[in-house]
C-alpha cells in the first residue's frame, strides 16, 4: 500500500503554476515514484534487492526496508493497524541510497547479507525528495536452505517402474506416437499402466504401441505385456493412438478397439482386418471394442446386435462415447441399428453425425439411449453429452444432445432439460449420481436438479465465459466471468480473483480444460497468466490454488508454482489436460491430492536449487502440516532429477499423493543403463540397488535409439544414441571397460523392428 503524503504539495504546485509563479521545468518535479521491484541472487544467506523509480526531477533518495515473515506477523498482531515494518532492517544502512534528480526511470539496488536459511523475508521499497514519499506494495522472498542435499518431500525416494529390458527401446511421453497413448496410475498408486512403440516382456501381439502393466511387489516393480494376441498392424490411415483406449481406476480393467476399418485402402470399404480375440464372443470383421478382465476379453458387440442393421462388416462403424471410472457401464455411438428399437438410416447412408444412435452397454448387451420424451424408437443424431462427466458412476442417468437441446435419459425415461429446447445451450458436468447438472447457454450458467425437473439461473447479470468444475456431489461450481473467477455454493456466489483467466481452464470434461477440484470441491487448481498474488510472473502461466488453509479459517488463493525465493518468474509452469489417445479424451491424470493439499505439476523454470538443467522438471507443491512441510503456506521440492537432459513429464500420481510418477531419461537409480523409463517418487519408497544389468555379448550389444518422433503408424524414425547416463552421487559409476576391451552397449531386441505399411 503506498502512502500519499504529497497532495497538498503537488496541488500548491499546479496551482502556482497556473498563476505564472513558478518556471516552466518546476512543473514537472514533484513527489518520487517507485515503478517497480523485485528481487534476485536468492541464496542461504543473501539476496539482491532492486527496484527503479522515477525522482520526478528533485533530488531523490531511496531504502529498501525488511525484516523476517515472523517479525513482520508479530507487529501486525501488537498493532493491526500498523504497516508491519517496525523495527526493519535498512539498506543502505543509512537509509539513503541516492537515486538521482532525473524525470526518468532509474535503477537502484543493494545487496543484503548475514540473512538466515530458509526464512521467509517481507521488504519494501521507498524512496523521497522534498516533494514527498512512495513506497512499493509489500513483497516476499525466502532464502534457501543451508545445505545442497537433495531431498524429496515427505521422504520419497526414487523407484525405477518400466523395466531395465526394454527389448533396445524407450517408453516415449504420452501423445507423441501415434496420436495417443493410454497411461494412468492406480487410484492406490500400486500399479500404473503404459504404452510403447517398442514390444517387450513377453508380448504376443505386435499393434502399433504395445500396452504395459507394471505392479509393485516387495522386491520391485513387475511388468507384464498386456498386448492381445492377433491385433497387429497400424489402427488406420492415420495416427489413431494406441489399442487400448481406456482403463478403470483399479486398473483391472482395460477397454480396447479392435482397429480401424480399410488399413490401407483409402477411400475404400472394408471389413476389420484383424480376427475376433479367442473366446471374446465377437463377430468376424465388424468395428468392435473389447473389455479386458483378468486376462480374458469380452467382445462389447454380439452378433445378436448385428441381427438389428443391414449395415454389413465393410460399412458398419462403432466410436466409444464414454464410460463410468470401473468400465462396468460403457456407451457406445453407431448409426447401425443394434437393437430393435433403434431407427437406422438405411445404406448407403454415410454413417455422418446426423445419423448417430447411442448404446448403454453394461455387461448383458445393448440398450438404446437417444429416445426424445415419450417416444418409443431412436431418433438418429444424438452425441452423449461429452464423453467423460456425462454418465453417473452408476450408469442409470446419461445426458445426451439431440437437435441442439439437452436431454436426460433416466432409466426407461428420457427428460429434456428446461431452458435448452431452442438450442444454444452446452452441456458443462454432471454430479456422481447424475442427479444435478450444470450447463451455459447465451453467457448464463444453469443448475438443473433432475428431481425436480427444473433450470435455475446461477448468473442473472450473465458474462459467463466458461465453466472450471463441481464437486462430485455438485453443490460447489466454479465459473469464470468477464468480471473474474467465482465459486457458487450453498446459493451464494463469491469472488476469487478479479480479472480474466487462461480459457484453457475452461471445461470440466475431461475432454478440455485443465483445472482441478478436489472430491468435495473446497480447493480449485488453475492457471493463469495474471499476477493474482504479487508474485512477479512477468506474464509467465503460474498455478493457483484456492481453498480454506489447513488450520480453517477463511479461503484464500495461493501460488503454488511460484518460485519460493520470490525472483521473477523465467518460465511457465503447467499441469496435464487429458491426453488424446486417437479419438478417446476421457481420463485427466490426478495432479492434486484428494484433500487438495499437495500438487503436482510441471515448470519450465528452476524452483529449486538442484534444478540446473534448464529443462522442463516435475515438481510438488504441498501445504504447510502436510507430511514434512513446516513452511507456511508450502513447501516446493523436485520430483524429477533436476539434471536431465531432456525434459521430464508428469504421468500421474495415487490418489493421496504419495505416489508421483513421471518419465525420465535420467538414470536414478545405479543399474537404470539410460534410455527414457518411468519411474515413482513415492513417500516411503526405495528398494536396494538390485546386482548388474543387461547382460549382452559382441554383435547382440547394440546402442539405444533415440525415442521416434510421432512417426507415421507402420514406421520407426531412427534416432541418435541416448546421452551418457548420469548417476547420484549415492551410488558409484559402473565399470567402464577400456576402450577396445568390448565396450558394453544395451541389447536391441524384438521389439526394436521396423512395420512397414505393407504389414498393414
Amino acid at each position: 500500500m503506498r502512502k500519499a503524503t504529497s497532495t497538498a504539495f503537488a496541488a500548491a504546485v499546479l496551482a502556482a503554476g497556473a498563476l505564472g509563479l513558478l518556471p516552466g521545468a518546476a512543473l514537472a518535479a514533484g513527489p518520487p515514484q517507485v515503478v517497480s521491484v523485485t528481487v534476485e541472487a536468492v541464496t542461504a544467506s543473501s539476496a539482491v534487492l532492486r527496484g527503479q523509480a522515477n525522482p520526478n526531477g528533485l533530488t531523490t533518495t531511496f531504502r529498501f526496508e525488511y525484516l523476517s515473515e515472523a517479525a513482520y506477523q508479530a507487529n501486525l498482531k501488537a498493532e493491526p493497524s500498523s504497516d508491519g515494518f517496525k523495527g526493519a532492517a535498512l539498506a543502505p544502512a543509512n537509509g539513503a541510497g541516492f537515486v538521482g534528480s532525473g524525470t526518468s526511470t532509474a535503477p537502484v539496488s543493494q545487496q543484503l547479507s548475514k540473512l538466515a536459511a530458509s526464512t521467509t523475508y517481507r521488504y519494501r521499497l521507498v524512496v523521497k525528495n522534498s516533494a514527498g514519499e512512495d513506497q512499493s506494495a509489500v513483497s516476499a522472498f525466502a532464502t534457501q536452505a543451508a545445505t545442497n542435499a537433495f531431498n524429496l518431500l515427505d521422504g520419497r525416494a526414487w523407484e525405477m517402474v518400466s523395466p531395465l529390458d526394454k527389448g533396445g527401446g524407450s517408453i516415449p511421453p504420452p501423445a507423441t506416437l501415434f496420436g495417443g497413448g493410454d497411461f494412468q496410475a492406480s487410484a492406490s498408486g500400486e500399479q500404473v499402466t503404459f504404452s510403447s512403440p517398442f514390444s517387450f516382456a513377453g508380448g504376443v501381439g505386435a499393434p502399433p504401441l504395445s500396452q504395459y502393466l507394471a505392479i509393485r511387489s516387495s522386491s520391485g516393480w513387475q511388468t507384464q505385456n498386456l498386448s492381445p494376441p492377433l491385433l497387429s498392424g497400424s489402427y488406420g490411415d492415420h495416427p489413431d493412438g494406441a489399442p487400448y483406449r481406456l482403463f478403470s481406476a483399479d486398473l483391472s480393467r482395460g477397454l480396447l478397439s479392435n482397429g480401424e476399418r480399410c488399413r490401407g485402402n483409402a477411400g475404400g470399404e472394408c471389413p476389420v482386418a484383424n480376427p475376433p480375440l479367442p473366446g471374446s464372443g465377437a463377430p468376424a470383421g465388424f468395428r468392435d471394442y473389447y473389455l479386458r478382465s483378468g486376462s480374458g476379453f469380452a467382445s462389447l458387440l454380439s452378433t445378436a446386435a448385428l441381427n438389428n442393421t443391414d449395415r454389413t462388416s465393410a460399412e458398419f462403424e462403432l466410436t466409444l462415447a464414454g464410460a463410468t471410472p470401473d468400465l462396468a457401464h460403457v456407451v457406445l455411438s453407431s448409426c447401425a441399428a443394434l437393437t430393435g428399437d433403434a431407427t437406422e438410416v438405411p445404406p448407403p447412408g454415410d454413417c455422418s453425425a446426423a445419423a448417430q444412435n447411442l448404446y448403454a452397454w453394461s455387461g448383458s448387451g445393448l440398450v438404446a439411449l437417444n429416445f426424445l420424451p415419450g417416444e418409443t424408437s431412436t431418433t438418429p443424431g444424438a452425441e452423449l453429452a461429452a464423453q467423460g462427466g456425462a454418465i453417473s458412476t452408476d450408469g442409470s442417468r446419461a445426458y445426451f444432445t439431440l437437435g441442439g437441446a439437452l436431454y436426460l435419459r433416466e432409466g426407461n425415461t428420457t427428460k429434456l432439460l428446461p431452458e435448452t429446447s431452442g438450442g444454444g445451450a452446452a452441456f458443462q458436468i454432471t454430479s456422481a449420481d447424475g442427479a444435478i447438472a450444470y450447463f451455459t447457454k447465451g453467457s448464463h450458467l444453469y443448475r438443473y436438479s433432475a428431481s425436480a425437473q427444473t433450470s435455475t439461473d446461477l448468473t442473472p447479470a450473465g458474462g459467463v465465459l466458461g465453466v472450471l468444475g463441481a464437486s462430485a456431489d455438485a453443490s460447489h461450481v466454479y465459473y469464470a466471468t468477464t468480471a473474474g473467477l467465482f465459486g457458487w455454493n450453498a446459493g451464494t456466489s463469491s469472488e476469487i480473483s478479479p480479472g480474466p483467466i487462461s480459457a484453457a481452464n475452461y471445461s470440466p470434461t475431461a475432454a478440455t480444460g485443465t483445472a482441478h477440484l478436489s472430491a468435495d470441491g473446497a480447493h480449485l487448481l488453475f492457471s493463469s497468466t495474471a499476477s493474482l498474488t504479487g508474485y512477479p510472473n512477468s506474464g509467465k502461466a503460474e498455478l493457483y490454488l484456492y481453498g480454506p488453509p489447513k488450520s480453517g479459517g477463511a479461503a484464500r488463493l495461493l501460488c503454488v508454482s511460484c518460485k519460493p525465493t520470490g525472483e521473477t518468474a523465467r518460465g511457465s509452469a503447467s499441469v496435464p489436460g487429458t491426453v488424446p489417445n486417437g479419438t478417446t479424451l476421457i481420463y485427466r491424470p490426478r495432479v492434486m491430492s484428494a484433500g487438495g493439499s499437495r500438487v503436482f505439476f510441471e515448470s519450465e523454470d528452476s524452483l529449486s536449487v538442484q534444478d540446473t538443467n534448464n529443462r522442463r522438471d516435475v515438481y510438488e507443491w504441498e501445504a504447510l502440516g502436510e507430511g514434512t512441510c513446516v513452511v507456511d503456506p508450502g513447501c516446493v521440492q523436485l520430483i524429477s532429477a533436476g539434471r536431465s537432459s531432456q525434459p521430464s513429464t508428469f504421468i500421474d500420481a495415487s490418489a493421496d499423493g504419495s505416489s508421483a510418477f513421471f518419465l525420465t531419461d535420467e538414470s536414478l537409480v545405479s543399474t537404470d543403463p539410460g534410455s527414457t523409463d518411468i519411474y515413482v517418487a513415492r513417500t516411503g519408497g526405495g528398494y536396494p540397488s538390485p546386482p548388474g544389468g543387461i547382460h549382452c555379448d559382441g554383435d547382440a550389444c547394440q546402442v539405444l535409439p533415440g525415442a521416434p518422433d510421432d512417426p507415421t503408424p507402420g514406421t520407426q524414425v531412427p534416432g541418435s544414441a541416448n546421452p551418457p547416463v548420469h548417476f547420484p552421487k549415492a551410488h558409484k559409476k559402473p565399470h567402464k571397460p577400456k576402450k577396445g576391451k568390448g565396450k558394453k552397449k544395451t541389447h536391441k531386441g524384438k521389439g526394436n523392428r521396423k512395420r512397414g505399411r505393407a504389414a498393414r
